[in-house]
């Protein structure tokens, strides 16, 4: 049988995230024959940087690129050029990290924390550090509100802040420095659909079959990777280069959020619109039928 080539393009988190790739799960689903099941000869490429991959997505070298919502969705919004097929993670909320000698919210009294800006828009911070630990932001909490998840982790690192509301693997790597989770806080802070599968409007007009079984294949591969720690570990381990304890933390705690449904939660979407373009919000329902394909 002949099969039918697609190049999927994925990155990884920048600077603190090392090798950290946003969706790791490919290359076991190559391994374990998931791919070539359903008639695909899928290649997984580390491609770094959103442009160099939409421009690989124009000329053909690359058919389906794995980005963060909140990188694609004002890419659409800009060049309405590209769709996505579907969202291999809606959610992952952020952990609060914090200083190792932090025991409790309480002891964040007359401490600093940072949140970068986005995700702490219309979130309720400030209600929660009151009802969790009576502290009040501006009063005896100070909020700082980084451009980035990077620089708020920096931030933490650098001992500028006593704690940061960190994205899952920015928090491992934290742990890895000697930070500690704060499991206190709950899963308030988010970044809304953070592994979008994007294409563009030509090459799902040509290639909607091959994506539907790229699809299909890809939900089961996710689930084999869920369902077998050991070569998912492995796959961290060796792919990535990570540590035995940070591979752990990423099956445990970050892969648990990616979804093989591959459908994308409206809700979810909602809180990314209000994120990246806040005057939209009351189109929400259009943009999501103009930019999330049928089925997606």
């Amino acid at each position: 049988m002949s099969l039918i080539h697609l190049t999927v393009m994925y990155g990884h988190l920048e600077g603190a995230g090392g090798d950290f790739a946003r969706d790791p799960t490919g290359y076991l689903s190559i391994e374990a024959g998931i791919f070539r099941k359903h008639g695909l000869d899928v290649s997984w490429q580390h491609v770094q940087g959103t442009e160099e991959r939409y421009r690989r997505l124009a000329d053909g070298r690359a058919q389906i690129s794995l980005l963060v919502g909140r990188a694609s969705l004002p890419h659409f919004l800009t060049t309405k050029s590209t769709r996505i097929i579907g969202c291999a993670m809606n959610s992952c909320p952020y952990y609060l990290i914090g200083s190792p000698t932090l025991h409790s919210l309480a002891d964040l009294k007359g401490k600093v924390i940072a949140c970068r800006e986005g995700p702490a828009r219309n979130t309720p911070i400030a209600e929660t550090f009151y009802a969790r630990a009576q502290l009040r932001v501006g009063a005896n909490l100070e909020l700082r509100l980084p451009s980035g998840d990077q620089d708020a982790f920096n931030l933490l690192v650098d001992g500028k802040v006593q704690a940061a509301l960190l994205p899952r693997p920015f928090g491992f790597i934290a742990e890895e420095k000697g930070f500690k989770r704060m499991n206190e806080w709950p899963e308030v802070v988010d970044d809304p659909l953070p592994i979008t599968i994007e294409t563009t409007v030509n090459l799902l007009a040509e290639r909607e079959k091959d994506f539907s079984a790229f699809l299909t294949a890809h939900g089961e591969g996710i689930g084999y990777f869920k369902s077998h720690r050991s070569e998912a570990i492995n796959v961290l381990t060796k792919q990535f280069g990570q540590s035995s304890s940070l591979a752990q933390k990423t099956f445990d705690d970050y892969i648990v959020c990616m979804d093989e449904k591959l459908k994308v939660d409206f809700k979810q979407f909602e809180k990314l619109l209000s994120q990246v373009a806040p005057e939209k919000t009351t189109d929400a329902r259009q943009v999501a039928s103009e930019w999330i394909a049928p089925g997606g």
